[in-house]
């Protein structure tokens, strides 16, 4: 039996619109928390989101051959015919989902997030000092009364940019997948 080759092309099309969406929030929330320029922010975000999906499908190629051929039906069904096989939903489903969705979720922002340290380094626009200053009991003192220095401010408000840049456009990609599935089951 021979099989002619399938070209997912609305996984395709969702992919390209997810990566449009995502990039559009994420560099408002950039260009504002971080005071990065519209262009700049854009760029950015694009170059980060692009290494995300490119190590995302790396990762699903190689986990996928080790799945049972029970998963790799659901997810061909998935992925090509927009189609879970699932005939009733069970709490291990849903756990195996939500976990799935949470590891996802922390392997894209730790990429983001190196991804972004990086090509801020590269533009020479990195703020933040690599080494904090060797200082005396009395300097630590003063340091833990006054709360964080200013380089911790710094990272710190550069990670919380990163993580709610990349929580905004998980719900909005969310929304729209649950959008999706209403507008399926309406018509």
């Amino acid at each position: 039996m021979e099989y002619e080759p399938i070209f997912p092309l609305r996984a395709i099309a969702f992919q390209v619109l997810f990566l449009m969406v995502a990039i559009s929030i994420e560099a408002g929330i950039f260009r504002q928390r971080l005071r990065l320029g519209f262009k700049t922010s854009v760029q950015y975000t694009t170059v980060i989101n692009l290494a995300a999906v490119v190590a995302g499908w790396i990762a699903f190629l190689v986990i996928e051959p080790l799945a049972s051929p029970e998963i790799k039906v659901q997810i061909i069904s998935y992925l090509l015919f927009d189609r879970l096989l699932i005939t009733s939903w069970t709490a291990e489903i849903g756990g195996a989902i939500l976990g799935i969705g949470l590891v996802v979720f922390f392997a894209t922002y730790f990429i983001k997030l190196k991804g972004l340290e990086w090509i801020l380094r590269l533009a020479d626009a990195w703020k933040i000092p690599k080494k904090m200053e060797k200082l005396n009991r009395e300097q630590r003192y003063m340091q833990a009364r006054e709360g964080r220095t200013e380089s911790q401010q710094a990272l710190a408000e550069f990670t919380d940019s990163v993580i709610q840049a990349n929580a905004a456009s998980f719900t909005a990609i969310l929304l729209l997948l649950l959008l999706r599935q209403a507008a399926r089951s309406w018509a």
